[in-house]
Parts: C-alpha cells; structure tokens; sequence
C-alpha cells in the first residue's frame, strides 16, 4: 500500500530541491490555466480569426516577427498555450508532454 505522505527534511538541500520543483511545476500549471482564460475572456468572437486578437495584441505588445501581423502573433501564442494546457491540465494519457513544454517556450522566446 502507497503511502499518503512522503516526510523528508526540506531543510536539507537535496529537500529542498525536491520540494522547490514540485511547486514550481504546480505553479506553472496553475499560471497557464490562468493565462489561457485571460486569452479566452479578451478575444473577440469564437478565435478562430486573427481579428479576434486584436485586444490580446496591443495589451501584450505582440509583434508582427514571423507572422503577418500583431494580431496573428496573438493568436498564434493562444494556440501554443491552448495545445500545452491540453497536455498538462489533463488526467487523460497524453504524449510528447516534454516536447510540447519545450516547443511553447522556444516559440515564446523562453
């Protein structure tokens, strides 16, 4: 039988290691689910055109860059973002979690 809680000492480094990335991987899924219904709540219409970033553009200072415009930049980050929080805001069997954490963060330059 798996126990409910693990003790260690999270006044040790190889603690506090451990504990520090397992909050900051909540946090990032938590932050993204955020961020994502902030683009769902500041579109315009079903998001499926570009148009429908326009608000997403100018208060995120998106840039044209590879895209044709601002706007497409917008909606462009909306998809990267959206297909990531499906992979990660599941219970459901998902692959390639990794590849899609790492193509998310080099599209947005992180």
């Amino acid at each position: 039988m798996a126990a409910n809680l693990i003790r260690l000492n999270q006044g040790t480094d190889f603690g506090r290691t451990v504990v520090r990335a397992l909050q900051l991987i909540r946090e990032g899924v938590e932050t993204l689910e955020h961020s994502r219904a902030r683009y769902l709540q500041a579109r315009d219409g079903d998001g499926s055109q570009d148009a429908d970033y326009d608000l997403i553009a100018t208060e995120g200072g998106f840039q044209a860059g590879d895209y044709a415009d601002a706007n497409a930049a917008a909606h462009a980050s909306f998809l990267e973002i959206d297909s990531l929080f499906s992979k990660v805001g599941t219970d459901g069997n998902v692959s390639n979690v990794r590849s899609a954490i790492l193509q998310a963060c080099a599209k947005h330059g992180t």
